[in-house]
């Protein structure tokens, strides 16, 4: 591949913008005012807002978040449909190790 061409396929790709903040609790306070937001803007048009959710340790201080927002600020999620981006299967519910578990102590 020719210079020229390396050049033209690396500005055809997607720039994503990259925010990056000085610690874990400010980048999640900043992105739970996102997910706010986008909820808040689904309410306002009487549409569901659906959220594809990981788990695991990166997201559980965005999530300590969203509860803060919830009681403290009166965050409703009574429009949002979540869904884990994946589970182990086969698994229970209540298995340590469930992702619907997680969600349930971390978020619900």
């Amino acid at each position: 591949m020719s210079k020229e061409q390396k050049n033209r396929f690396l500005d055809s790709l997607e720039k994503i913008p990259v925010s990056i903040y000085p610690d874990v609790k400010s980048g999640s306070i900043a992105i739970a005012r996102i997910i706010a937001d986008l909820i808040r803007s689904k309410q306002a048009s009487n549409e569901p807002c659906v959220l594809g959710l990981a788990t695991g340790s990166s997201p559980k201080t965005l999530y300590a978040e969203l509860v803060r927002m919830h009681k403290e600020e009166g965050l409703s999620f009574k429009n949002v449909i979540t869904f884990n981006l994946d589970e182990y299967y086969p698994i229970s519910r209540e298995a340590v190790q469930s992702y619907y578990r997680f969600m349930h102590t971390h978020l619900f």
